[in-house]
């Protein structure tokens, strides 16, 4: 009778044992669990701190390209609406009416040959595409904004090339072929008047009759409209992207 109950005792104490050994394994796994969890947050608010450090990089970039830009608009819009009103009143002188300040008329002619170009900064932006770090940008509409300047960029390279080719048939060739940018060239540049420069309406009796480069100059018109419209567009985007970024960077 007395070893049975030994027995039992014995037992009893071995299942204790198991069981107080089953209560530790379990709380060392629970230990385990919760510092890899603990490690994964860390790591997870490291990984995110240095994401954040990334995108306040880039929109900073971004920003001050886009700040450039806005200037460069502006200079180029001023200077297309000048350039447009040269061209109507060198028409008009086309078209019959008579010239009153041949320095004016000298200086719009050498004008029609400088092709303006708007260029953006977009350096920043095109390495944040290319390096596929587009999803850094947590703000949606910061990232609508910049695709939209993406396909009016595309439209301002595709309108260059296109203007380009008018110079250069149209605008270039009959200038070089029917005046003397010699005695212009001074005129143009403030230096000498028309008269200092021996310049007479005779000189642009041949230019003026040439169809081409009233075609020109009317195309001139045509495109520099469509120019001033694009550039608008981009400034007013450009804009309003530098104001989302300047609140998604206050936060």
């Amino acid at each position: 009778m007395i070893k049975f109950f030994r027995k039992i005792r014995y037992d009893l104490m071995e299942k204790n044992k198991t069981g107080k050994y089953f209560k530790y394994a379990i709380g060392e796994i629970v230990l385990v669990v919760i510092g890899i969890l603990i490690a994964l947050q860390i790591d997870n608010l490291n990984t995110k701190k240095i994401e954040n450090q990334r995108e306040i990089k880039y929109l900073t970039n971004i920003k001050l390209d886009l700040n450039k830009d806005i200037e460069s608009l502006e200079y180029n819009i001023n200077f297309r609406h000048k350039k447009a009103l040269g061209i109507e009143k060198l028409l008009n002188q086309i078209n019959g009416q008579q010239i009153l300040n041949l320095s004016e008329t000298t200086y719009n002619v050498v004008n029609t040959l400088y092709q303006e170009k708007f260029q953006p900064s977009n350096v920043a932006y095109n390495e944040l595409v290319s390096s596929g770090n587009m999803n850094l940008i947590s703000n949606d509409s910061i990232k609508i904004y910049l695709f939209d300047l993406s396909l009016l960029y595309q439209s301002n390279s595709y309108y260059n090339e296109h203007e380009t080719s008018e110079y250069e048939e149209n605008i270039s060739k009959p200038i070089f072929r029917l005046t003397d940018i010699e005695r212009m060239k001074p005129v143009f540049l403030g230096l000498k008047t028309a008269e200092q420069a021996n310049i007479s309406e005779r000189d642009f009796e041949a230019l003026f009759k040439s169809q081409v480069y009233k075609n020109g100059c009317v195309i001139l018109n045509w495109t520099s409209e469509g120019f001033i419209e694009l550039y608008e567009n981009l400034k007013t985007k450009s804009v309003k992207l530098v104001e989302l970024i300047d609140l998604e960077l206050k936060k």
